[in-house]
């Protein structure tokens, strides 16, 4: 059998890619764990490599990192003793149908530069959209919102940050700026 050199670069990087959504869901079995014995999600996430402890228990042997970088996944909480959590990571292959059914097609998580992640089951993710602004009476510009559904905004243009050019009919904007992207 003769495998094109153009389609291993492919294979490999959705092989990469298989291996993010499974340590995602580690990770998340993990952290469910911790708060099932501290009642709090854990802060901040060991290094990569490291154990997850609670009470001089190990909860989970090691924290994967990506496969590629040797980066940590990036972990959200809120608050002092966090009840809810989200983990985000960069997809290779930005055709995965995962993407689409965690929608994140426009990004998701900090700076909205991520396209999968997980959550805790009373949070959801950080989902980011190109929306058509509310304008202030003057024309609406096409910009990145956080959470769209804040802003009651009534379509969403995923990644294309031209909006269709279809910012100009009042109709597509939002009722306001609630959920605008907030760089960090």
């Amino acid at each position: 059998m003769v495998v094109s050199y153009m389609v291993m670069p492919s294979l490999i990087n959705r092989a990469y890619d298989a291996r993010r959504k499974a340590d995602l869901q580690k990770i998340k079995t993990y952290l469910e764990s911790y708060y099932s014995d501290a009642g709090t999600y854990p802060r901040e996430l060991p290094n990569c490599g490291q154990p997850l402890e609670f009470n001089q228990k190990v909860v989970s042997p090691i924290i994967p990192c990506d496969p590629v970088s040797n980066e940590p996944y990036v972990y959200h909480t809120k608050g002092g003793e966090p009840q809810s959590f989200q983990v985000y990571t960069l997809l290779t292959y930005d055709q995965d149908e995962s993407i689409k059914l965690v929608g994140c097609e426009g990004g998701c998580g900090p700076d909205c530069i991520y396209n999968y992640g997980i959550s805790s089951t009373n949070a959801g993710l950080v989902r980011c959209s190109y929306v058509c602004a509310p304008g202030g009476g003057k024309l609406g510009d096409c910009e990145l919102f956080n959470d769209p559904s804040m802003s009651q905004c009534p379509k969403l243009y995923g990644r294309d940050s031209t909006c269709n050019l279809e910012c100009g009919n009042v109709n597509n904007r939002c009722k306001n700026a609630s959920g605008k992207n907030i760089p960090n």
